[in-house]
């Protein structure tokens, strides 16, 4: 089932975010409320890096070639630890949680 302006389903899967089936259903909705924030994420990066661009600064390139400080990266795989403790979280029911 494709997805089209008049048929605003989510695609192959034929539910809408407001179908019972989504609603009841929390990995559902936490996959849901992912597939949102990370397109807005992704959306303000690509804007971001076009502005820096038309302003002459390179950020694509300047992403790509830069290397973390052993500190910067120490702070990063922290952020990513507790990124994933939060999704784990969420999947879990009150009473499974620690």
């Amino acid at each position: 089932m494709a997805t089209s302006p008049g048929n605003p389903r989510l695609g192959f899967l034929g539910l809408t975010p407001n179908d019972t089936a989504v609603r009841s259903d929390p990995v559902a909705q936490l996959a849901l409320l992912l597939a949102k924030e990370l397109w807005v994420l992704k959306d303000r990066q690509l804007v971001l890096e076009a502005v820096l661009s038309q302003n002459g600064i390179p950020v694509r390139d300047l992403v790509e070639r830069w290397q973390p400080s052993a500190a910067e990266r120490e702070a990063i795989d922290a952020a990513r630890r507790q990124f994933t403790a939060e999704v784990v979280a969420a999947l879990e029911g009150p009473g499974d949680r620690r």
